[in-house]
């Protein structure tokens, strides 16, 4: 065999070679093109257990969170959480007010939590803070509570709101629209009106 036919034999061949190599990865990443064209590559899910999230400021603990179990997206950058418990902190990192919630999402960019689902806040005084959506974003960001709000301060007042604004340790709040507020001298008086 002369060295002319020789060449063009092999070169036919990784000719053949490449193309088939072309038209195989063609068909391989045919579905990896048709998700990245429609967006479904971009919403990824992602199922996360034992969540801890803690917001610092210089080094302090301003509030975190302990969730059991969330799904990750990707797409929102957002955590949907489930069985949610919690502390604010002070600026000597002492707890003021502990959390619970049946659910709820944490945003990613933002530093958004938002729960609701069960609600119930409780300050180092006791006062209780119940409401259908507590919302809150950030150290310097008041919290927000939307929806059959109830607040019972010092055990002898009792609040109930569609809407209100508190504080991150429950000393000072905001009741918004449809307000009813009770005051009693004692416990004996509250427990005639209200069963509590």
């Amino acid at each position: 065999m002369n060295k002319k036919l020789f060449i063009k034999i092999l070169a036919s061949v990784l000719l053949f070679l490449i193309a088939w190599g072309l038209i195989w990865a063609w068909f391989i990443t045919r579905t990896v093109r048709k998700n990245s064209k429609d967006g479904s590559m971009r919403n990824q899910k992602a199922i996360v257990k034992n969540i801890i999230v803690t917001e610092t400021q210089n080094e302090k603990k301003y509030w975190e969170f302990y969730a059991k179990s969330g799904e990750y997206n990707s797409q929102h950058n957002s955590v949907l959480l489930n069985d949610i418990i919690g502390n604010f902190y002070d600026k000597q990192e002492n707890v003021v007010v502990s959390f619970k919630s049946n659910k709820g999402t944490y945003d990613e960019k933002s530093k958004q939590v938002r729960l609701n689902g069960d609600n119930l806040f409780v300050g180092k005084d006791g006062s209780q803070l119940y409401a259908d959506e507590l919302i809150w974003q950030g150290q310097d960001m008041d919290i927000l509570a939307n929806g059959n709000v109830q607040f019972i301060q010092d055990k002898k007042i009792i609040t109930k709101s569609k809407k209100a604004i508190f504080n991150s340790d429950l000393t000072n709040f905001k009741v918004i629209g449809n307000t009813k507020t009770q005051l009693f001298a004692d416990d004996e008086a509250k427990k005639k009106y209200t069963g509590l």
